[in-house]
């Protein structure tokens, strides 16, 4: 549930006193294509080449760095919802420049197409396309590091229970599921969920939080999926991130309301008995959007759960909160089952 824009406020601020003539109108008039310029330019500078595939009927777009390495698992990271491959940005900027990363743009986010209406946009049906999308890019030759947060976590877990053969381990960050405490955000969440099953109508899934419309909903957005708090931002970044997901909004709403349903929001903790290979979880323990207490319960149900760091001063966006401890997190999991493995 990350969003594409937290990531600028680290330097968008300093860049907008040394805009040219040109590139001042269209912060001013069209800050939306600003925007996607700089998170181009963020993926770029993160050493990731940005490519297409196709698979089926769909072109998806991926952000790759580096080479497949023999004996070496691959890292294919999955982003949150209404994100993209920036997210992971300040993550791929800190790993070893020897590990082959690849951060893929889920159907309907980022420069992927969107998937048909008619399509179903379970878990069960994301894994299906992640899967092709693996195999199309050569991934399935050997078994992968699948790292995923938020929307991306549980989609991580549940591909790693279906399609064992193809992982070689599993990373889950503050993954979407149903928790124990709820937080404001969940609350808001159930009570959408429940409008919708009461009339049988979509109308309240226009107060989800998750899908801001006006830039004040984008900053009570970035203020809740962080524990640091933005210092700045400035309203035309901010304008500029609105204008930019609106032409999104529609199938966001599909997919949250798919997502959200009770078969959904509960399947992680149903099927993570059977996640059996080697597994890493991840939380801010100031997650305000899915609460930390959700370690607790997974920590009972996973099978081959080796390691758990709950990251202290951390929100919901780790990668933003604390990629450092992220990065620290991930590489000491891989070093601690290369050792196991051998």
């Amino acid at each position: 549930m990350m969003l594409l824009t937290e990531y600028l406020l680290y330097s968008l601020g300093m860049m907008a006193t040394s805009l040219t003539a040109a590139s001042l109108l269209i912060y001013m008039k069209r800050p939306e294509m600003f925007v996607q310029g700089y998170m181009k330019l963020a993926v770029l500078v993160s050493g990731m080449r940005i490519k297409k595939v196709n698979i089926g009927d769909m072109t998806i777009a991926y952000g790759e760095r580096g080479e497949k390495k023999k004996g070496q698992s691959s890292i294919l990271l999955l982003h949150g919802f209404s994100a993209d491959k920036f997210m992971w940005s300040p993550v791929v900027g800190k790993l070893p420049n020897d590990l082959h990363v690849v951060a893929m743009d889920l159907p309907g986010h980022g420069d992927s197409d969107v998937p048909p209406d008619e399509e179903d946009l379970s878990f069960y049906s994301q894994i299906k396309r992640i899967k092709q999308f693996v195999v199309a890019i050569g991934l399935d030759s050997d078994p992968i590091h699948i790292v995923g947060l938020s929307m991306g976590g549980a989609l991580a877990g549940v591909f790693s229970a279906e399609y064992p053969d193809m992982v070689d381990r599993v990373t889950m960050m503050c993954p979407a599921m149903r928790t124990p405490i709820e937080t404001d955000v969940a609350v808001k969440i159930r009570e959408i969920v429940q409008s919708i099953l009461d009339t049988g109508k979509d109308d309240a899934l226009h107060a989800c939080p998750l899908i801001p419309k006006t830039p004040d909903q984008m900053q009570l957005l970035l203020d809740f999926a962080q524990f640091h708090k933005p210092i700045f931002m400035p309203k035309q970044i901010i304008q500029g991130a609105v204008d930019m997901r609106r032409p999104y909004n529609k199938y966001y709403y599909r997919l949250f309301k798919a997502l959200a349903m009770l078969e959904n929001s509960q399947l992680l903790e149903k099927i993570s008995d059977t996640i059996t290979v080697p597994t890493h979880l991840v939380w801010g323990e100031e997650d305000q959007v899915i609460h930390v207490s959700g370690a607790e319960i997974l920590k009972g149900k996973l099978p081959n759960l080796q390691q758990v760091d709950i990251i202290p001063r951390c929100g919901h966006a780790i990668n933003l909160d604390r990629p450092g401890a992220k990065t620290k997190s991930l590489l000491e999991f891989r070093k601690k089952q290369i050792t196991v493995q051998l």
